[in-house]
């Protein structure tokens, strides 16, 4: 028998309001952003989107995404134009047998080139930490690191499941 899919059931995730749903929400988000080690980036340019994939490391209160980029790159040069960007983590490498176990989220921010040293070190130990072989890369002279200031997080589980979920604190 096929499946059935109807229009997707979108949920608002508001604080205060359900705090379980919102518990639960902000957990598996949670599980997914910090088990998945990849992410889609898509930006903007010339009229067109672009997406590009990335390593990142994520903060623990999910506030902030960074990662790791050459200076002379298209996705440097974009960010640098238009801030505003979006980021998709999915586990479907691990779900191809049925598309109602795949969950995803994708990111909404704005992101910036970190230029001040101690900023810059903060962050490339998290993001070396989750990806120690990236280390001469991170630290290279010719990359820069980019940090993503999240706004808003549209996580999707069994398909047709949409929750909005944003952060309420920021470090």
């Amino acid at each position: 028998m096929k499946d059935q899919y109807d229009e997707p059931n979108f949920t608002d995730v508001i604080p205060g309001r359900i705090e379980d749903d919102k518990n639960r929400v902000e957990a598996e988000i949670r599980a997914l952003c910090f088990e998945q080690p990849f992410a889609v980036l898509a930006t903007q340019g010339e009229g067109q989107p672009y997406t590009n994939l990335i390593s990142f490391a994520i903060s623990k209160e999910l506030g902030h995404l960074v990662f790791s980029t050459p200076a002379q790159s298209r996705k440097f040069d974009l960010i640098s134009k238009n801030k505003k960007a979006s980021l998709l983590i999915d586990n479907r490498s691990r779900q191809p047998k049925s598309i109602n176990l795949i969950s995803a989220v994708t990111i909404t921010g704005t992101a910036r080139a970190l230029e001040d040293a101690q900023e810059s070190e903060r962050w490339s130990g998290l993001l070396i930490k989750r990806h120690n072989y990236l280390e001469k890369f991170i630290k290279s002279p010719s990359s820069t690191l980019i940090l993503v200031d999240i706004f808003r997080f549209f996580y999707v589980r069994r398909f047709q499941e949409v929750y909005q979920w944003s952060p309420e604190t920021r470090s």
